[in-house]
């Protein structure tokens, strides 16, 4: 994954958890005692990150058919990144990233920001930032609702901290605004759909349901028009706006998390939620969600209620962006907004379909693979200072993907696994598939 190339008749060794040497197989000397894996006939690629996904407290627990851990690893995700611990301290995911490490649990390597800054704070904000950095988590996770004043108090302790900034584009702060205050990464491509809804960022609400409810009934009012356009109209209207926000990012790049496979699953539960409830992999979904769903409970059934033409326009806008942001060379992150359990997004599988909504909307299948590999690991070098995976080259964690096929010539190859390398530990397809046995 350095250059989109393949290097044929190559050993890799690994020692502990990193790799060791990679070269030619005539010219590699493997150490005496070494466990060896035929590779040949098959292709050997860095594991995935998955860079926005969601830890939750419950997945140890009955609650999933099959620990998340277990699905990322299985489909050769060896690295996730959490944008909000979902339940209780958030310390948890300290405790199971040092758990897999020490060989105690199996999963992926973690990376984590504490509980989400919402707003609304009953301290101090800066007290916040403060207790967070020194409780180790990775970087800062903000949201929505936080107002102008509390944004410049967290981005200001967080610069004086050397502590990343992530999340959400601020209902007050607006898009200028988190460039002028400097913050390092968004959270998700559809987050710049609220810079064309003409927001009044001087309002204020008392609590998360009323902001949430003004901005999507703001922006639906916005949107209406151009559902009433013509083809060809709409599209020039669209690209004229999508254009205009990547314009401002270029100058400051950014890097944005994808997160369209939601969109894509918002569409199929709207409009096909047979087909939605048809596909394998939701049999590892928690029951309680899947149940929810079939009562029309779940929450983008309730969220676009009323307004359910918005969502394929959404997605169709969220795809412009993404196109716009690539011609702007904005770093882009293989994310996919998984591991809740509340949005249908089945941790792992997902990232597969998150590969090829990229490869469908103008992407090489390198540069898919790029955005979860090297391009991942150059950002998470900015968060700590760290570029431990994404390529195979000697010094880099082993964590490794055995393939049947070339994904670089079809980005859906990337599912044809035959084996995975996490942080040096080995699993074969025995240990995958007893991995995935619910």
């Amino acid at each position: 994954m350095v250059t989109a190339t393949v290097l044929p008749d190559q050993t890799v060794v690994v020692e502990g958890n990193r790799i060791a040497a990679i070269g030619p197989t005539s010219q590699t000397e493997i150490p005496p005692n070494s466990t060896v894996v035929n590779c040949q006939h098959a292709y050997l690629m860095p594991g995935l990150a998955d860079m926005h996904m969601h830890l939750r407290y419950n997945w140890l627990s009955d609650t999933w058919p099959v620990s998340p851990l277990k699905l990322y690893l299985a489909n050769g995700v060896t690295t996730i990144r959490c944008f909000g611990p979902r339940g209780k301290t958030g310390r948890y995911g300290l405790t199971w990233r040092k758990e897999i490490e020490s060989g105690r649990l199996d999963g992926p390597s973690i990376l984590t920001c504490g509980p989400q800054l919402r707003g609304h704070f009953k301290e101090n904000p800066e007290q916040i930032v403060i207790r967070q950095k020194y409780q180790h988590f990775d970087f800062i996770k903000i949201y929505a609702f936080v107002d102008r004043q509390e944004y410049h108090t967290i981005m200001s302790t967080a610069k004086k901290l050397n502590f990343y900034t992530a999340g959400h584009i601020p209902f007050q702060v607006g898009l200028d605004g988190i460039l002028a205050e400097g913050m390092n990464e968004i959270a998700h491509i559809e987050e710049l759909i609220w810079e064309v809804s003409e927001l009044d960022r001087h309002r204020y609400f008392n609590n998360e349901g009323e902001w949430m409810s003004y901005a999507i009934q703001t922006t639906f009012s916005r949107f209406a028009p151009l559902l009433e356009l013509n083809p060809r109209e709409q599209e020039r209207k669209i690209e004229t706006m999508v254009v205009a926000l990547a314009n401002k990012l270029k100058d400051k790049p950014v890097p944005v998390c994808t997160t369209l496979v939601i969109d894509d699953l918002i569409v199929r539960k709207l409009f096909d939620p047979d087909d939605f409830l048809e596909r394998p992999e939701n049999r590892y979904l928690p029951l309680s969600y899947l149940e929810r769903f079939r009562k029309g409970l779940g929450k983008h059934q309730l969220q676009f209620k009323g307004g359910e033409v918005f969502a394929p326009f959404k997605y169709m806008l969220d795809k412009k962006l993404l196109v716009a942001l690539k011609a702007k060379n904005i770093p882009l992150l293989l994310s996919t907004d998984a591991g809740t359990g509340i949005m249908g997004a089945v941790p792992g599988f997902s990232l597969h379909d998150e590969l090829s909504i990229l490869v469908e909307n103008g992407f090489t299948p390198y540069e898919a693979l790029a955005a979860g590999t090297v391009v991942a690991s150059k950002i998470v070098q900015r968060m700590n200072g760290l570029d431990e995976f994404g390529s195979i080259v000697p010094g880099k964690r082993a964590d490794l993907l055995l393939l049947a096929k070339n994904p670089l010539d079809d980005v859906a190859h990337a599912r044809s696994i035959l084996g995975v390398m996490a942080a040096g530990r080995w699993y074969d397809q025995e240990s995958i598939s007893a991995m995935l046995d619910r």
